[in-house]
């Protein structure tokens, strides 16, 4: 029972550690879509 419990406690760490990355990503992106959509609309 240990190890499963184990297991589970380690996929959620790795899911929640993939989902803090993802989320960056999407943040990143999104600030860096808005700063070129704000240089294209000034230049």
């Amino acid at each position: 029972m240990a190890a499963i419990a184990g297991s589970f406690l380690q996929l959620t760490v790795k899911a929640i550690i993939f989902a803090g990355i993802a989320y960056a990503g999407i943040i990143c992106g999104k600030k860096f879509r808005d700063k070129k959509d704000a240089e294209k609309s000034q230049g």
